[in-house]
C-alpha cells in the first residue's frame, strides 16, 4: 500500500511540475509600422513588451528619454488605452507574464 501512495505522490508531483507552453512571442501587424518609426529615428533605449491583464495582452512601447512611463500603452488590437476607463494603479498592480518582444538595436560603430 505504501508503493501505491508514493506513485501516486509521485505523478500528482510530475503533473504539478509539468512545464506549461510559453504564448509564443508574435509581434501584431499594427505594431510593426511603430518599430519602424523607432528605427527609422535612431532609437535609444527603446523596448516594447506584452503584459497580460484581466486575461488580455497589452503592449507597452517605451524610450528612457520620454517624460512618462505610460505615455504609449495599447490594448491587442492597437487601440490605445484609455486611463479615463482603465484603472492605472490597478493595471500596474496586476499585469503579468511580462515579455520583451523588441528593443533598439545595438549598432556597433557607435560602442566605444
Amino acid at each position: 500500500m505504501r508503493k501505491f501512495y508514493f506513485i501516486v505522490l509521485l505523478l500528482l508531483a510530475f503533473i504539478a511540475c509539468e512545464d506549461r507552453e510559453p504564448d509564443p512571442v508574435v509581434i501584431p501587424v499594427w505594431l510593426e509600422a511603430r518599430i519602424a518609426e523607432l528605427e527609422d529615428s535612431g532609437c535609444v533605449g527603446c523596448n516594447i513588451r506584452r503584459y497580460t491583464y484581466k486575461e488580455e495582452f497589452f503592449y507597452h512601447v517605451y524610450c528612457n528619454y520620454w517624460s512618462c512611463i505610460d505615455c504609449e500603452i495599447y490594448h491587442y488590437d492597437g487601440e490605445p488605452v484609455d486611463w479615463e476607463y482603465t484603472d492605472r494603479a490597478d493595471f500596474w498592480a496586476n499585469k503579468n507574464r511580462t515579455v520583451l518582444l523588441w528593443e533598439c538595436p545595438v549598432d556597433s560603430t557607435s560602442q566605444p
